[in-house]
């Protein structure tokens, strides 16, 4: 509750708050089919997310690099068995490559913002936290599968490569779980950005959550991803 508290203080003008027992994240947007992920059974300390997408007002009039300018749809914190855990979520309703890979971005991106609020916060250390990214969306159509081996026609540092080859490693090589581990230099688009130790994570899980065809919200245990 330290965390909330602190942020409160230093932002009142932003609802943070502890939801016990769930936290509901939204997406509002028009044509959205995937509109709501309930996480469930920790409590949680909910970011409010306007603040970290006021921020970007900042780094568009300081011209800063496109993945400043990026937010996903909510970002809660939660401590389990002692541990603690950031998980960023990102919701999408239609299914591609790009927007797979889109979601990834905006995931880090407000991963950044966010880090670089909390460290203003004396009850804050980025070293205590497990992050973790989950996009939620309709899975991928039975023929995407065949289509992700278009990826070996393709120069290796080329955007459409890029994007198949994320898609490749997570409905592929780990079809399974459909969880991924990444570090800073898996991220191209943070590539050259001078962060220091504390300015990013040493490494990312990144999970896709299939919502059902048909179905608009999905509820997920948070205890289940620790």
């Amino acid at each position: 509750m330290a965390l909330i508290s602190d942020l409160k203080t230093i932002t009142p003008k932003y609802d943070h708050r502890l939801c016990r027992g769930n936290i509901e994240i939204h997406e509002h947007g028009p044509q959205a089919t995937v509109t709501k992920v309930i996480w469930n059974n920790s409590d949680f300390n909910c970011i409010d997310q306007e603040l970290v997408k006021d921020a970007t007002s900042f780094f568009e009039i300081c011209k800063a690099p496109e993945i400043f300018r990026k937010d996903c749809d909510g970002i809660m914190t939660f401590e389990h068995n002692g541990q603690k855990y950031m998980f960023l979520t990102e919701l999408k309703s239609g299914f591609s490559t790009q927007d797979l890979y889109k979601a990834k971005t905006q995931i880090i991106a407000s991963f950044i913002k966010t880090n670089m609020i909390l460290h203003m916060l004396s009850s804050y250390r980025l070293e205590d936290y497990i992050i973790k990214g989950f996009i939620v969306g309709h899975p991928p159509k039975n023929d995407f599968l065949v289509s992700l081996h278009q990826l070996t026609s393709l120069p290796g540092n080329h955007q459409t490569r890029l994007e198949y080859s994320l898609a490749m490693k997570i409905f592929i090589d780990h079809r399974k779980s459909k969880s991924i581990s990444l570090k800073p230099t898996d991220f191209n688009c943070i590539h050259n950005l001078p962060f220091g130790q504390r300015g990013i994570f040493p490494k990312i899980e990144l999970h896709y959550i299939e919502v059902p065809i048909g179905q608009t919200s999905i509820t997920l245990d948070a205890t289940k991803y620790v």
